[in-house]
């Protein structure tokens, strides 16, 4: 294979530094190269280390800039059949339900992440139902439009919020966003008691609602995962005084959702014993709390509350009319 020279780019102020120049620019001349190759041309241009080619190399792979094919050759991203995908890392995750006694919600959603791997030029919002209304923020600045269901590939209506300049591991920088949407009735207020045969354990599944929120280490456009010190935060709210029964804490696999995660419930049931600290599942009157320091990725991290039945609920909602009237 006849090596095509990379010529030595000229520096600029804010311009990529230039080994990195001279390093992407030959593999996009030399596909194919493997890394004794790409070495010893970096070494005949710049006279430094083997080591720091290499690394720089594999940050290059990192950002998403090169990439390693299956034979262990490089070759330019844009060249390849698919770009690298982009692995962004999670620090804040927090969710705030707000639910209104006809079953509708305002739904808080805030993030903290940073982009370490590959690039990331847009992200989306599915929404199984319409929202009545969908405010965002992100640090960065974006454009957002609407796709309809039968344009998603999700199959769902959705969001895409578009980033004027892409995020990229070159710069990881901590973005913030901020989500406000509303819908209308999506949640059960009451259930009307089954007769027969009861769950042994007194939790009657058919007479609960439950929330949950988790973090999917590989999702349709890029990877996930959590920082050491990571927070996730839900907040349930029901309206004051409203009559529901037991809650607990549910830890399921997002692959397996029928299989528990008992030793990760453990750990929260622990947390909550701390009077000293506000993490776990906390109740304060009809705001339900599940505050979990260093989450695990791929779990649903779930509220479940007990439903009062129809009985139980007209006679809040009578209660309710009188004290606004009186």
């Amino acid at each position: 294979m006849e090596e095509q020279v990379a010529r030595r780019p000229a520096s600029a102020a804010g311009a990529v530094d230039p080994l990195d120049s001279f390093l992407k620019a030959y593999v996009a001349a030399n596909s194919g190269r493997r890394l004794g190759d790409i070495v010893q041309a970096g070494q005949r241009e710049y006279r430094v280390s083997r080591r720091t080619i290499a690394r720089r190399l594999s940050r290059l792979v990192r950002f998403g800039e090169v990439t390693i094919l299956p034979n262990h050759t490089y070759a330019e991203t844009e060249a390849t059949a698919s770009a690298t995908r982009a692995l962004v890392e999670l620090r804040w995750f927090d969710a705030i339900f707000v639910i209104q006694p006809d079953g509708g919600a305002r739904v808080f959603h805030h993030e903290e992440f940073r982009v370490v791997s590959g690039q990331l030029d847009h992200v989306e919002f599915n929404q199984p139902r319409r929202p009545q209304q969908f405010i965002w923020w992100f640090s960065s600045a974006g454009h957002a439009s609407m796709i309809p269901a039968h344009r998603s590939l999700s199959n769902v209506m959705s969001h895409h919020v578009e980033f004027v300049t892409p995020l990229s591991a070159r710069k990881p920088t901590w973005q913030r966003l901020s989500v406000n949407r509303s819908f209308s009735a999506g949640y059960r207020m009451a259930h009307t008691p089954r007769s027969g045969r009861r769950d042994p354990r007194g939790w009657d599944e058919a007479a609960t609602e439950s929330e949950s929120l988790q973090v999917q280490s590989q999702g349709r456009r890029f990877g996930q995962r959590l920082t050491s010190d990571a927070h996730l935060r839900m907040q349930v709210v029901l309206p004051e005084r409203y009559p529901i029964g037991p809650v607990r804490c549910r830890v399921r696999f997002v692959t397996e959702p029928g299989r528990v995660d008992s030793a990760e419930e453990t750990r929260l049931s622990k947390l909550q014993s701390d009077d000293a600290r506000q993490d776990g599942l906390r109740r304060f009157g009809s705001t339900l709390t599940l505050s979990v320091p260093h989450p695990l990725v791929d779990r649903h991290y779930q509220i479940e509350w007990t439903l009062p039945t129809v009985a139980q609920r007209n006679r809040w909602l009578a209660a309710r009319r009188r004290r606004r009237t009186g």
